[in-house]
């Protein structure tokens, strides 16, 4: 796995000649939250703290000598979310009274309604009109009922009872600290995904990514369309073991739309409408804002530099967050670290060893998902030795020893499948797939006509149900002259020079213009860069065939 610290342009980063690495553009970010709503009305203070119904409250409740209550504003309080204070959770939409540790209580309609107003009144004293308004709306209501519901919270607030407090001839505070608990995030995209072929690399690889996110605090795991990003991001999100927030962006089509995905993630109130990163980070929740927190953005390419300015945003506010995000491309934010996924390992050329053929990580992957299609198939029952006819789409060890047992010479046939599609796991799980209907002879066949041939499952995300299809995501990202550039190197041989990539692109490109279109397609995973006496360049025989379609279209 390659491993980059962004602080410059693409260009440099890619370590390309004459590439000048202009300066990013600032990013201002917010200062700390600071609103701070008042008391009303003069406290007593004093160095024990407030005097409220003959209570001295102590410090803890935001109420001390010398400083002013934290308390969140009305506007800030989800009516229908819980609220937590101290060691309970109230949940309005409910009536309940949890304390930590204990089993919730009922609070009824009106004592919820008293203590829901209470909290969200943020340290402001409520009058008995006020309180009776709001219980008892519309009705002509006894002081003495308001009297009892308001015993009835003390008694569920037990030794806590003075967190309502009575200010005399006024009325009624709350004298906690209260906080909107975190809305109900969204949950990790499936369960911690068993990486088939990546075990040469085993448990070090998602290993590497979380011990490098806790150095930097934030890492960008890129690569080409389909080489496993997600779900590497997905096994270090389960491996972590802390609180996680997954954002997925594929769905995301404005800064606008990302901020609210991100922003339900991260728990805040559903609803609200976000036009700036500042403005997300300032109204975040205790919890992402103060607590440790692993924030993973799913699919940033289309958003890179939005993403860029939220991540920047947010690891300046947050001091316990975490990002690990994943994009075809560098967000180049500052203090970004970037891990370039690699493809799945290759058998050499010419090995013959059914051992080590199937050991290597790329035929591990095909016999793996062959058998999943396989057990899937009417055909299933097709003996192995027959299976140049049959093969798998699998998760389960069980599965695969039962449904496709390749033999030498079927494994020899998948290692040469795989070594056409250059170990990219998207490719070779969308051929395997192929294997009941077409077995392994027409699928390396068919590799000619590798687009047409790799058609995913109609369940498949739109950007993975076809190879086109997750190749065309990236093309659309790529600025005009890049987009020429890539049909035009397809013309190439599997290895060029940078001299024969200028060749191939005058007259339209320049030197330093076809220098510029090589870093953009380099930065988007769609060129292979191989840095020696010399640097090299290649596309991957997907994305070469991708780019001829394109030309001759």
């Amino acid at each position: 796995m390659i491993v980059h610290h962004h602080h410059a342009h693409r260009r440099a980063a890619q370590g390309f000649p004459h590439a000048a690495a202009p300066a990013k553009k600032a990013h201002l970010t917010p200062g700390k939250r600071g609103w701070q709503p008042r008391v009303a009305g003069p406290p007593l203070t004093g160095d024990r703290g407030t005097r409220i119904s003959g209570h001295w409250m102590p410090p803890r409740y935001g109420m001390g000598r010398g400083a002013l209550a934290t308390y969140p504003s009305a506007m800030e309080t989800d009516t229908m979310g819980a609220l937590a204070f101290g060691r309970h959770t109230f949940d309005p939409a409910r009536c309940e009274l949890r304390t930590a540790g204990g089993a919730p209580v009922p609070l009824g309609q009106r004592a919820a309604r008293l203590l829901q107003a209470l909290i969200e009144a943020g340290g402001r004293v409520l009058s008995r009109d006020d309180l009776l308004r709001r219980a008892w709306p519309g009705q002509d209501i006894d002081d003495g009922n308001l009297r009892v519901q308001i015993a009835a919270l003390r008694r569920a607030l037990a030794d806590d009872r003075a967190l309502i407090g009575t200010v005399a001839g006024r009325g009624y505070l709350f004298a906690g600290r209260a906080e909107r608990r975190a809305a109900a995030r969204p949950r990790l995209p499936g369960p911690a995904p068993h990486l088939v072929g990546r075990v040469s690399a085993g448990p070090g690889l998602v290993d590497d990514v979380l011990a490098r996110v806790a150095a930097s605090r934030f890492v960008t795991l890129a690569g080409a369309p389909g080489i496993g990003k997600t779900a590497l991001a997905l096994a270090a999100a389960h491996r972590d073991g802390g609180t996680v927030a997954w954002a997925g962006l594929d769905a995301a089509g404005t800064e606008e739309g990302m901020l609210a995905i991100v922003a339900a993630a991260l728990g805040c109130m559903p609803g609200q409408r976000w036009s700036s990163a500042a403005g997300l980070a300032a109204r975040l929740p205790a919890a992402p804002r103060f607590a440790p927190a692993l924030l993973v953005l799913d699919n940033c390419e289309h958003l890179a530099d939005a993403c860029s300015r939220l991540v920047e945003t947010l690891l300046a506010q947050c001091p316990e967050l975490r990002v690990l995000a994943t994009s075809r491309q560098p967000l180049l934010a500052s203090g970004e670290t970037v891990l370039r996924v690699p493809a799945l390992d290759l058998p050499p050329p010419g090995e013959t060893d059914p051992a080590r053929l199937a050991g290597s990580g790329a035929v591990a992957l095909f016999v793996a998902r062959a058998a999943v299609a396989s057990t899937a198939s009417p055909r299933a029952s097709t003996p192995a030795g027959s299976m140049h006819d049959a093969s798998t789409h699998v998760c389960s060890p069980d599965v695969a020893s039962t449904a496709f047992l390749p033999d030498a010479a079927d494994l020899m046939s998948i290692a040469a499948i795989c070594r056409r599609l250059d170990g990219l796991p998207l490719a070779i799980e969308l051929a395997a797939a192929q294997v009941p209907a077409l077995g392994l002879r027409r699928i390396a066949a068919g590799l000619d006509d590798m687009l047409r041939l790799l058609q995913g499952p109609p369940g498949a995300t739109t950007r993975h149900r076809t190879l086109r299809a997750a190749l065309d995501w990236s093309h659309v990202l790529l600025p005009p002259a890049a987009q020429e550039a890539l049909r035009r190197l397809a013309r190439l041989p599997a290895w060029f020079t940078l001299d024969e990539a200028a060749a191939v692109l005058r007259p339209s490109q320049s030197a330093y213009e076809a220098i510029d279109s090589l870093a953009v397609l380099a930065a988007h995973s769609l060129l292979v860069v191989e840095h020696g006496h010399g640097a090299r360049f290649r596309l991957l025989s997907t994305t070469r065939a991708y780019a001829l379609s394109l030309g001759n279209s």
